[in-house]
């Protein structure tokens, strides 16, 4: 205490500075007109609007109150708008820190550069078919190993892990460390996805972030890293903690999940569910088994019965035959006796019957000379006619003297 007497300052409070400070701020910045882009604009359920107003160079918080009650519903602002608000700069003493109180919103509308640049390179890559559905591949169902591009020092990590490890203990998980905000965050993305392309052995890769401002997320929203996922051979999930929202890394990706929580629990199968579904599937196979066997059995059985029934059929059969042999053995010899003493009565009859064998025993054949029709009564022809009579051997020509 003795050296701080001696000194020739007033020593003050931190709550007397700040309060000096508010007087200060509050005095100058009373009624003024500020100009930004929109970012982080948060409303709670108290109707209350938490954002920050930011241009190239700086940024501050902003806050209206009972902004849903004072503003047309629907006309809440959004990440990336160009606003002016009017209202006074105050100091929140709490905190130490200054802010923007709304007290209206004077004009609306314009895009900031931030979210324009986000929309145009959206459009780029859009067209370019790195949006495609039909490239994206689905997620394995059992990967042996998960690639996790992100902080190691965000809260983000911690929730994976603890999601992944509570699901599947002994999964594997290789953590390539970025950092996930600012200038040098898009390069290291990228190359921890070319990083787990190259080494191979990990089947699915999770790139993502807790959630943030649109400035904070503009990493994820780089065309480097946009190209990297689409080159990727290994499925890449977008896990950015965003879940309105989306961002160039959602759209390319071939998997969006809301937050890095939900992204570890899509990518990991829970491995008790695993093995009650493995039990559960051997104790139905072992069923299915156990009631083939069964049945086997009962065909097996039924069978030999049928097979029994079958021999006696069989040999009922057999004697059948044996009698059928016999019949035909001693009853086909009198069978051809008898056709054949049959054959050789027709045969006889037959040359009985051939007009050659009449015509030796002296008969003869008459037939008219020009037409060759036989004569069978003298009234059948006419005086002067010629005939041809046919004899045993040759023929003779003859003209009808008179009838």
């Amino acid at each position: 205490m003795d050296a701080i007497s001696e000194w020739r300052f007033e020593v003050l409070t931190v709550s007397e500075v700040t309060s000096s400070i508010k007087q200060l701020i509050g005095g100058r910045f009373r009624n003024v007109c500020v100009e930004g882009e929109v970012s982080n604009a948060k409303l709670y359920p108290s109707g209350h609007l938490y954002f920050t107003l930011k241009d190239d160079a700086a940024m501050m918080k902003a806050v209206a109150f009972n902004y849903q009650a004072r503003f047309a519903e629907g006309a809440l602002i959004r990440d990336g708008d160009l606003i002016v608000c009017e209202g006074r700069v105050d100091v929140y003493e709490k905190r130490g820190e200054y802010q923007l109180i709304v007290n209206n919103i004077i004009a609306q509308g314009n895009q900031g550069a931030l979210y324009a640049k986000f929309l145009a390179l959206k459009e780029k890559l859009f067209r370019e078919g790195l949006f495609d559905e039909g490239r994206k591949r689905p997620l394995p169902l059992l990967p042996v190993a998960v690639g996790i591009v992100t902080s190691p020092a965000g809260a983000a990590i911690r929730d994976m892990l603890k999601v992944i490890y509570g699901k599947f203990p002994n999964i594997a998980v290789l953590v390539y460390p970025v950092k996930v905000q600012g200038d040098e965050a898009a390069p290291e993305i990228v190359e921890g996805i070319e990083y787990f392309n190259a080494i191979g052995g990990v089947d699915v890769i999770i790139a993502g972030r807790g959630g943030g401002s649109l400035e904070d997320l503009a990493p994820f929203n780089d065309e480097s890293v946009a190209r990297a996922i689409y080159a990727s051979k290994v499925p890449i999930v977008s896990a950015v903690g965003h879940e309105i929202d989306f961002t160039i890394a959602d759209f390319v990706a071939d998997v969006r999940a809301p937050t890095p929580t939900a992204a570890a629990d899509m990518v990991v199968q829970d491995k008790r569910e695993l093995l009650n579904l493995i039990e559960g599937m051997k104790d139905a196979l072992l069923q299915r088994i156990g009631e083939r066997i069964e049945r086997s059995r009962f065909l097996l059985y039924q069978g030999m019965a049928e097979l029994k029934e079958r021999k006696d059929f069989f040999i009922s059969s057999r004697m059948y035959l044996d009698e059928l042999s016999g019949s035909l053995i001693h009853g086909f010899p009198k069978y051809f006796r008898d056709k054949q003493v049959a054959v050789e009565s027709l045969s006889q009859r037959l040359r009985d019957l051939n007009p050659e064998n009449i015509l030796r025993r002296g008969y003869s054949i008459t037939m008219k000379s020009d037409t060759g029709s036989i004569v069978y009564g003298p009234d059948e022809v006419t005086a002067g006619e010629g005939l041809t009579v046919r004899l045993h051997k040759g023929e003779l020509g003859v003209t009808v003297a008179e009838k």
